[in-house]
């Protein structure tokens, strides 16, 4: 199924490690850019497993839309499952926290 991620969730890591990358100077760009990579692969992979995680359960919002929570590399996703013009589900991941935030 065709994942679509929206640009804040791709802002939002990139925020973070932006902060984080400040905070902690033994931080590499290097090390960053892999965990992002990764996060960027397991999220356009979550077309293929998206109906095993569970309803968000803390973001107020997040429960409000109904949306479900995916955890990858320590950053809690909220997605949904949406129909496209042509009728065609779609996973489109609408948001990002990162587990020291999410609460």
């Amino acid at each position: 199924m065709k994942v679509i991620v929206d640009d804040t969730v791709v802002n939002a890591i990139d925020n973070f490690y932006l902060v984080a990358m400040n905070r902690h100077i033994t931080l590499s760009e290097e090390t960053v850019m892999a965990k992002k990579k990764r996060l960027i692969a397991s999220l356009n992979s979550l077309g293929d497993y998206y109906f095993i995680y569970p309803k968000a359960r803390w973001k107020r919002e997040w429960i409000t839309n109904n949306w479900q929570d995916f955890l990858c590399e320590d950053f809690h996703f909220a997605y949904e499952e949406v129909l496209d013009k042509s009728s065609q589900k779609i996973i489109f991941v609408c948001d990002a926290v990162h587990s020291l935030l999410y609460h």
